[in-house]
């Protein structure tokens, strides 16, 4: 009996170790905390007012930056206080960084950040809660180029119906103090 429950118990670890999430699976070894607290300290800097200066969205809308959790966690704050205000939260998880986008289409879809590469930082798809059908709209991949201190743009791929519809540019200007 005991051989059993242990046999049993190896392969269901097997199993839930070849399991992967709704997005592509990543190899979590492959990342560097080192690297990643750096792309973390890029959206720290970025903390502050923000306005859209050109790219897909209106004009001239806001965008706000906040530092929370002792300087662990970054609030990104989209259209503070309008119907369709988002929220997205970078965080390190091990030794990733990783993002969830509170998106107005009323899900959240989870993403880890690639190896550092300069100034970019983009991350993929991991999952989402709330998306019980994969087909149904939703944000997948998002970049952000950190062009300096006071310009960084971004893209989101939009998917609907189980493939990209759009990708969505951002150009975001800091509001001086």
């Amino acid at each position: 009996m005991r051989s059993l429950i242990t046999t049993s118990i190896a392969l269901l670890s097997i199993l839930l170790s070849s399991c992967q999430g709704p997005g592509e699976a990543f190899e979590e070894a492959a990342y560097d905390r080192a690297g990643s607290a750096q792309q973390l300290a890029r959206f720290i800097q970025m903390e502050g007012e923000w306005r859209i200066v050109g790219g897909d969205h209106a004009q001239g809308a806001t965008h706000l930056y906040r530092t929370i959790a002792n300087g662990t966690v970054v609030l990104e704050t989209a259209f503070p206080g309008e119907t369709h205000e988002m929220v997205t939260v970078f965080h390190l998880d091990g030794p990733s960084l990783v993002m969830t986008h509170y998106c107005a289409a009323g899900n959240q879809p989870y993403m880890v950040a690639e190896h550092p590469s300069g100034d970019k930082v983009h991350f993929r798809f991991v999952g989402a809660s709330d998306l019980n059908d994969p087909k149904a709209p939703h944000m997948r991949d998002a970049s952000y180029h950190f062009i300096d201190s006071d310009r960084v743009d971004s893209n989101w791929s939009y998917w609907e119906g189980g493939e990209q519809q759009s990708v969505m540019k951002i150009e975001l200007e800091r509001v001086p103090e």
